[in-house]
C-alpha cells in the first residue's frame, strides 16, 4: 500500500454558482497532492453559472453534468467515477482547511490503522453566508470506536460530520451508496450501514471544515422532511439488523426508538419477545435519558440561535 494513495474529493454542485469556486480552490490547494477533484452539476437551474465556472478549471478537475437527482444522487455518481483509494466529500457551499486531506491520511500510519476499514471523522465550524464564524458547542473527544461504539455513537450522541470525514471506498465498491430518496438523514443512514458492515471510525476532536449555514440550503427549505427520513432510516436499520442477527445492534436501535420512534420501538420488542432477546431494563431508562437530554440541549441551542438572529 502506498503511503500517499490517492483521494477522490467529491464535490456535488446544485445552483451553487455563488460558492463552487471557494470549495474547488480549497480542494485544489490542499498541501496534500496525490488527489484528484470530481464536480458534479446535478441538473442546476442557474442558467449555466456554476457549469462555465467549473469548465473553467481546465484539466484540473474531473467535471460532469447530469439530471437532478438530489445530493445523495450527485455523491453516488461521483464516487462512481472516482479512481481513488479514499472518498472526501466537500459541499459546494463548504471549505475544507488546507492541509485537511494530509492530516488525515497521516492518521492511518500514526494511529496503524487498517486502511479498508476505518474512517477518519474531523469535526467542523459553523460559518455563516459571508463566511463569519457561528458559534457551536462541541464536546467530541477523540479515539478508535469499532463498529458497536460507532453504532452507538450515532444513535445516541451526534452523526459525524459528513464533509469532515475521508472514506475508504472498499465500502462504496461493496456495494454501500447513500439513499437517494435521502436528503435530511442521507449521512446518517449511510454511516450506520458502514457499522453494520464491520466499519470503524477513528475521531478527532479538531475541526478541518468549514460549514456553510445559509437561506437556500435543501435542509433549510425543506425541513419537513427530516422527520420521515428519520423513521424510513429507522425501519431499513431494523430490517437489515433483523437479517444479520446481532441482538447487541438490535438491542441499541430499541433502546434509540423508544426515545425517537415509538411506534418502531413496539415493533422491535415484539421481535425480541418472539425471539427470546432479553432487554436490560436500566440500559433502556439510561440510553432513553441520555437520547432525551442531548435532544432537549440541541433545542435551547437552536432556540437560543434563532433569538440572537432575530434580535
Amino acid at each position: 500500500m502506498s503511503d500517499y494513495p490517492l483521494v477522490s474529493i467529491v464535490i456535488p454542485l446544485y445552483n451553487g454558482s455563488n460558492y463552487v469556486a471557494q470549495a474547488i480552490d480549497c480542494a485544489l490547494c490542499q498541501t496534500y497532492k496525490n488527489i484528484e477533484v470530481i464536480v458534479v452539476n446535478d441538473g442546476s437551474t442557474d442558467g449555466g453559472a456554476g457549469g462555465d465556472i467549473c469548465r473553467s478549471y481546465g484539466d484540473k478537475i474531473r467535471y460532469f453534468e447530469k439530471e437532478n437527482g438530489g445530493c445523495s444522487s450527485a455523491l453516488n455518481y461521483g464516487i462512481r467515477q472516482a479512481y481513488g483509494k479514499f472518498i472526501s466529500w466537500l459541499s459546494h457551499d463548504d471549505l475544507y482547511d488546507e492541509n485537511k486531506i494530509e492530516v488525515q491520511i497521516s492518521l492511518y500510519g500514526k494511529y496503524n490503522l487498517d486502511q479498508n476499514t476505518t474512517l477518519i471523522s474531523h469535526t467542523g465550524r459553523l460559518i455563516d453566508q459571508n463566511g463569519s464564524h457561528i458559534y457551536r458547542p462541541t464536546n467530541t473527544k477523540s479515539g478508535l470506536l469499532d463498529s458497536y461504539r460507532m453504532f452507538e455513537h450515532l444513535l445516541f450522541k451526534d452523526g459525524f460530520n459528513g464533509c469532515g470525514l475521508l472514506i475508504p471506498k472498499y465500502f462504496f465498491d461493496s456495494g454501500l451508496f447513500f439513499c437517494e430518496d435521502m436528503c435530511f438523514v442521507l449521512d446518517w443512514n449511510l454511516w450506520q450501514k458502514m457499522a453494520l458492515k464491520g466499519a470503524k471510525v477513528y475521531v478527532e476532536k479538531t475541526a478541518l471544515v468549514s460549514n456553510r449555514v445559509h437561506a437556500q440550503q435543501v435542509t433549510v427549505r425543506q425541513a419537513d422532511r427530516h422527520a420521515p427520513e428519520l423513521r424510513q432510516s429507522c425501519k431499513e436499520l431494523f430490517e437489515l439488523l433483523k437479517n444479520q442477527g446481532d441482538t447487541r445492534f438490535i438491542l441499541l436501535l430499541y433502546y434509540y426508538c423508544c426515545a425517537r420512534q415509538p411506534e418502531l420501538s413496539r415493533e422491535i420488542e415484539a421481535y425480541l419477545k418472539q425471539n427470546n432477546i432479553r432487554v436490560n431494563p436500566a440500559q433502556k431508562v439510561k440510553y432513553i435519558a441520555k437520547k432525551r437530554i442531548i435532544q432537549m440541549l440541541k433545542r435551547i441551542y437552536h432556540t437560543l440561535r434563532s433569538f440572537g438572529r432575530g434580535r
